[in-house]
């Protein structure tokens, strides 16, 4: 075998056993074991806790009813996209689960379903990032500050857990 294609196969087994040996995003697993809901916070972007995500948003940041209108519609328009993404993921979160249930090792299809796995990841970002500048347009420069030091405080409290 050519060192690529084994350097290959070995990329994707890994990608496929961390994918496999990780919890399981689908349950609330996550939310349980991170007392501060970040996990949680992240659906507001995907519009299953949309009014608790627009609810913090509009008491930390004091929005107005505009603002608060402009990024609830953000919100709701990217809401196919980001259900779309999600259920790709859990799908193919559910083929890498079966290949390794069933315990073949197709070498092939590990691979393929691992670069699907970063395709989704790489679109979901994409679709939040879409959202994040949406929403800092609507916010005034003392609002997009605060939020700057709300994001640096949860990333320092993520750092040291």
């Amino acid at each position: 075998m050519k060192t690529i294609t084994k350097i290959a196969l070995i990329g994707g087994l890994l990608a496929s056993n961390v994918i496999l040996a990780g919890p399981n995003p689908d349950t609330d697993s996550k939310k349980a074991a991170c007392s501060h809901g970040a996990h949680s916070k992240m659906k507001g972007q995907g519009m299953e806790g949309k009014g608790n995500f627009l609810e913090r948003m509009t008491d930390r940041l004091k929005l107005t009813p505009e603002q608060r209108g402009s990024i609830e519609a953000a919100l709701q328009q990217s809401k196919p996209q980001i259900t779309g993404i999600k259920e790709k993921m859990q799908a193919n979160r559910k083929a890498l689960r079966e290949l390794g249930r069933e315990g073949k090792s197709d070498a092939d299809h590990v691979q393929t379903l691992a670069q699907e796995r970063g395709y989704l990841v790489t679109e979901l970002v994409i679709q939040r990032t879409k959202i994040r500048d949406e929403i800092r347009q609507v916010l005034t420069d003392p609002q997009r500050e605060q939020m700057k030091q709300m994001r640096e405080k949860k990333h320092q409290h993520h750092s040291k857990a």
